[in-house]
């Protein structure tokens, strides 16, 4: 939108939010449940169990980018250029 607000109503803006890297995604994770695999009482709606794509690229190979599965919790990587992951934002930190 031409005033900034990009239609959010939480008094952010533009820019307040970003992808989360890798270890943001994963402190999500409740090992202890499955699908998904967050824990009790979490603040989400809709969040689905499946893959989420993360900011952090990887070391090696930098067409790669860590991923995090909600279904069990798994955390791995994928090609940058393929796949339908879901991906979720984050405000404030790094």
């Amino acid at each position: 939108m031409a005033d900034g607000t990009c239609s959010l109503t939480d008094g952010s803006v533009a820019g307040d939010w970003r992808l989360p890297n890798v270890r943001e995604l994963q402190s999500l994770v409740d090992y202890g449940r499955s699908n998904p695999a967050l824990p009790s009482g979490h603040p989400f709606t809709d969040f689905q169990a499946y893959f989420y794509w993360s900011s952090t690229t990887d070391a090696g190979d930098t067409g790669l980018a860590w991923v995090v599965s909600f279904f069990f919790g798994n955390v791995g990587f994928n090609v940058k250029t393929i796949g339908d992951f879901f991906v979720t934002a984050v405000r404030g930190g790094p």
